[in-house]
């Protein structure tokens, strides 16, 4: 969901599992796998695989799922962001459980919204 930037404030550190973020363009064609269900708060959350082995989390209304096989419906960025209590952010969009989110680097990313409260200053 897009929402009006909000700034945020980091209350939990969050250090990314993935590393090598994958992007998988609009049209493009995946296999589909298993549903996420270890954290009652990411829910909607569906394991892809496309070509070149490029594996991913990815929010299940992205995709056009058929059977197995899906299909994007829009472009996605699995880059995650590795954030420390204190660090300010501006939120752009909220996703599962996840929000869209930019340091004051620039350095863009997703972010568990558990780890995160608006930013009262």
């Amino acid at each position: 969901m897009a929402i009006k930037p909000e700034y945020y404030e980091v209350i939990k550190d969050y250090d990314s599992p993935y590393p090598d973020p994958i992007v998988f363009l609009k049209g493009e064609k995946v296999r589909v796998g298993q549903e996420f269900r270890d954290d009652p708060d990411w829910k909607n959350w569906i394991w892809c695989e496309g070509k070149n082995d490029r594996k991913a989390w990815v929010p299940k209304h992205y995709i056009d799922i058929q059977g197995t096989n899906g299909i994007f419906n829009r472009e996605y960025n699995a880059m995650e962001l590795s954030v420390e209590v204190g660090e300010k952010l501006i939120v752009y969009e909220i996703v599962n459980g996840f929000g869209m989110s930019e340091k004051t680097n620039g350095t863009g990313g997703w972010v568990p919204m558990k780890n995160m409260e608006i930013d009262k200053e």
